[in-house]
């Protein structure tokens, strides 16, 4: 079976199982190697295995990567067919066939045949599937396509609602929730609880009764099938040519969330985003060409060669029906294009020479045009495309050079340069839209007139795309000296200067046009004889963002340069902030009246208004954010190993990794990032033939990010339909605010809704190892416990309106309430894995094979709550459920070697 790790972590846990089993497998001796005949090594032997397994309880997570998804029998079938020329005669054409998992959806096959040295054809087949999910629920038909429809009996689902009326609610779908009491909104009993109507409990009864049968389970899965042909021939000693062409073909379907903004709610008003995960098609091919042209001499080589990837995806968009608009025939239709078809065309060279015995340089360089093309989407909703399609290009341009050098013996000396430039040379339009298919509006702001150099504004969104252009420049030099016997000193150092950029931009759309880094590194070894190595390296390094723009959002919405009607003077949204010295989230004051252009740009001293700039969201900056890729940056890394032989029969390897990311100006965003690992190993061989392997690893990464809750100011001093003392606010420790009024003007400054989310990750994981190996008999035992841990320890808060505030309920002085941050429920997932094989030699060229595994997984994790019936309102249930199962696969097979 191809390996494939199925849990959520796969650091040094995964690296430290395959070292152990290596060493494992080195610590004995095998007696077969001796027991080989002439024969075996002057010919080439084929090998065949046939068998059976059985797997006692399907799973997609226990067979996510492997094919060992379903319970039930299944063929084992391995093969390595080989012949042609023996080793020792005259003829070198040879061939060789090779077959693995015949019986899985993890099979691979490949041939391959020629003469070594001079010409070789090579065939391959290889197929992978990926499980997703086998316990996903969609009420759609046409699960498969690439059009999804609710069945003519869907009715929408409602709750009885505080306005005395039924309001459209997935968790309708369950009638105790849908027909639970209520707080009245309504003015003449407002705050008062109240029982729904014989009416409103019919309405959540027949949605429920209708709705709750039409879900059914949909597997989720993709699969990828990849065929292989190429060859390669030397027509001289010097030159050679070789070529390959890979098509691929994936298809099945995956998770996708969606949203929709066309559902008006039972009894008027508007639900606002509708969430829908549908099952997304999956049916694209991914052609891959590669031909080069190799040059060899005694001091150096050269080749050039070509690369073409061809990508099409055979579900150009995905449509569905929201849910919460009605059944096939009174439903609205939600419609999201897929991924686009595109060509990426590389030309490439590369060489290497040889000045002397100690100096050498390799260099290599690329140039690519990658394209996409695929007409655009339209509907109602997108009222202003400017072109038909994309018509996108980025040009890329790639050189890499070392030049490695050996002045002295105990000196080495090496230099690198790395050259890499994005060059996104598409086109900027304009493309006025309305949010997930809801209906388009025009902006009063922006009309058509002399003034507007871009054309009224009739969707909420009016917005450039923005190609973004990437370019690296990276140094790399160190020293390796031999200070002593057995001791070395090596040290280096890096810069790498990153330039960010959109072409054509009617301003910068970076956060940070430019970005260095420098770094400097060292490391120590030293090598006591055979017995004993230790190795310990580290590295500084400091990036810095000389000019970090916090107004970059703004190159998403050129109207933020075009005065709006209201304005003065042609005042812009971008000039306004410019003149004051602001971004878009303003002044740092509290509420005031406003007049003339600041009440049009900041009303009240709050943010830029959406539909000053033609967005429908908020896209401003708070003053202090950083995002972390491009802030500056402090590094600290450190590594370290040990290897001790410490008998004959004993050997010990252990290390420490440590990582720390410090953000000094930040104020918001990610703050610091911590990491560090330990691993330990050893290997014993108990008798001849015999060892035991034990190894442990821990891994520890946290990160801290702050942000803030942005709420604007206002002057409202109470509730609507509130009682008349019900003026004060509670529960908060963080502000001085003790009247709603008063909270409410300083809304923007408040302190109590500054964030911050420590979020924390251990790893722990143990293995033990155990293999005999005989002259008939080979026996193999692993045992691998995982334990893993995710938390999110959050500060801060938010407030919340008391809703028992009005006529109908008890008397109260409160009128909002501060609710503290609560850290969320810890993600666990715990696995173990016993795998135990032994082979019996029935000769040198039979064999039988018995294997058995037992994979075993707990998972909990509070992502799955909000899948489930009644625990969303604008989000259909999947009734996905966290991955447990307690999964036996028992293999028995035949081998035979001729």
């Amino acid at each position: 079976m191809k390996t494939k790790t199925n849990g959520s972590s796969a650091r040094a846990s995964v690296v430290a199982l395959r070292v152990a089993l290596v060493a494992m497998a080195l610590a004995v001796h095998t007696d077969r190697a001796a027991a080989q005949s002439a024969q075996e090594l002057s010919k080439p032997t084929s090998t065949v295995e046939v068998g059976v397994g059985d797997v006692t309880q399907g799973s997609y997570k226990a067979g996510e990567y492997n094919g060992l998804q379903d319970k039930g029998a299944y063929f084992l079938g391995n093969v390595d067919l080989r012949g042609g020329a023996s080793f020792d005669s005259a003829g070198t054409f040879r061939w060789r066939i090779k077959g693995t998992d015949l019986g899985l959806e993890s099979r691979n096959v490949s041939a391959q045949a020629g003469v070594p040295g001079k010409y070789q054809i090579n065939f391959g087949y290889d197929e992978l599937r990926r499980n997703r999910s086998d316990s996903y629920q969609t009420p759609y038909n046409g699960t498969g396509t690439n059009t999804l429809t609710l069945p003519g009996t869907w009715l929408v689902p409602t709750v009885a609602g505080s306005g005395g009326a039924n309001v459209i609610s997935a968790r309708g779908l369950v009638r105790s929730i849908g027909t639970a009491p209520y707080i009245s909104t309504l003015a003449a009993n407002n705050g008062a609880i109240v029982s729904p109507t014989a009416g409103q409990i019919a309405l959540v009864d027949a949605a429920a009764g209708a709705d709750g049968p039409l879900f059914h389970n949909v597997n989720l899965f993709t699969k990828r099938t990849k065929y292989d042909a190429g060859f390669n021939v030397n027509f001289s000693e010097r030159w050679g040519f070789d070529a390959d062409f890979q098509p691929e073909h994936k298809d099945g379907m995956k998770p996708m969330g969606t949203v929709s903004r066309n559902s008006a709610a039972t009894g008027g008003g508007s639900l606002g985003d509708i969430s829908t995960v549908i099952p997304d098609l999956v049916d694209n091919d991914h052609n891959q060409v590669t031909a080069n042209l190799n040059f060899k001499s005694a001091r150096g080589f050269a080749q050039v060669g070509y690369y073409g990837s061809f990508f099409k995806n055979n579900v150009p968009f995905m449509t569905w029906q929201n849910w919460a608009t009605g059944p096939a025939g009174s439903g609205t239709v939600n419609t999201i294009s897929s991924a686009p078809d595109n060509i990426f065309i590389q030309v490439n060279a590369s060489g290497g020479y040889n000045f002397s015995s100690t100096t050498k340089l390799v260099a290599n360089g690329s140039l690519a045009r990658n394209t996409q093309n695929d007409s655009f989407i339209t509907n109602p909703t997108t009222p202003v495309v400017p072109v038909s399609s994309l018509n996108g290009l980025v040009v890329w341009t790639a050189f890499n050079a070392k030049l490695t050098s050996r002045p002295a013996k105990k000196l080495t000396l090496n230099a690198a340069y790395k050259y890499d430039d994005r060059d996104n040379r598409t086109a900027i339009h304009i493309f006025q839209f309305a949010d997930a298919e809801e209906t388009p509006a025009a902006n009063a702001n922006f009309p058509a007139g002399p003034n507007n150099p871009y054309g009224a504004v009739v969707a909420q969104n009016a917005n450039a795309n923005r190609p973004y252009s990437k370019k690296v420049n990276l140094v790399n030099l160190d020293a390796d000296y031999n200070v002593a016997q057995g001791q070395w000193l090596k040290g280096g150092y890096d810069f790498e200067k990153i330039d960010r950029a959109c072409s054509g931009a009617w301003i910068s759309c970076v956060d940070a046009a430019t970005t260095n880094e420098n770094t400097l590194r060292a490391e120590w070894r030293t090598s006591a004889g055979e017995d004993l190595s230790v190795r310990v390296d580290y590295a500084y390094s400091a990036r810095r963002a000389p000019d970090y723009n916090e107004n970059a959002f703004l190159a998403l919405v050129p109207y933020a340069n075009v005065s709006p009607a209201a304005a003065t003077g042609g005042a812009t949204a971008y000039s306004f902030m410019l003149a004051n010295g602001w971004n878009g989230w303003g002044p740092a004051l509290p509420y005031a009246v406003t007049t003339g252009n600041m009440n049009v740009f900041f009303p009240n001293n709050n943010a830029l208004p959406n539909a000053i700039y033609a967005n429908n969201n908020r896209i401003s900056e708070l003053p202090g954010m950083r995002r972390y890729f491009v802030a500056d940056r402090d590094r600290n890394k450190v590594r370290s190993l040990l290897n001790w032989q410490a008998t004959d029969e004993l050997s010990l390897q252990g290390g420490v990794d440590a990582t720390g990311d410090d953000y000094p100006g930040s104020t918001y965003g990610v703050q610091n990032a911590k990491g560090w690992a330990v691993n330990l190993d050893g290997t014993y061989a108990l008798v001849d033939g015999m060892s035991a392997t034990v190894f442990y690893t821990y891994e520890n990464q946290r990160t801290i990010t702050a942000g803030n809750t942005y709420t604007a100011n206002s002057n409202v001093a109470a509730l609507a339909n509130s009682q008349a003392a019900a003026v004060g606010v509670s529960g908060n420790r963080c502000d001085g605010y003790t009247t709603l009024q008063q909270r409410n003007n300083n809304n923007k400054l408040d302190p109590c809704l500054n964030w911050s989310a420590n979020m924390l990750e251990h790893v722990n994981t143990v293995g033990f190892g155990l293999r005999k190996q005989a002259r008939k008999v080979d026996l193999t035992g692993n045992l691998v416990f995982t334990w893993q841990r995710w938390d999110n320890d959050v500060s801060g808060g938010n407030w919340a309106n008391n809703l028992l505030v009005g006529p109908g309920a008890a008397p109260t002085a409160i009128a909002a309430y501060f609710i503290p941050a609560t850290p969320l429920p810890t993600v666990s997932v715990d696995t173990a894995e016993l795998r135990v094989s032994g082979k019996y030699a029935i000769n040198t060229r039979q064999w039988v094979r018995v294997a058995y595994a037992y994979l075993h997984m707990n998972n909990a994790d509070w992502m799955y709550e909000a899948m489930q019936f009644g625990s969303a309102s604008a989000q259909l249930p999947t009734s996905e459920q966290p991955f447990n199962f307690g999964v036996n696969v028992v293999s028995v097979s035949y081998v035979l070697n001729f």
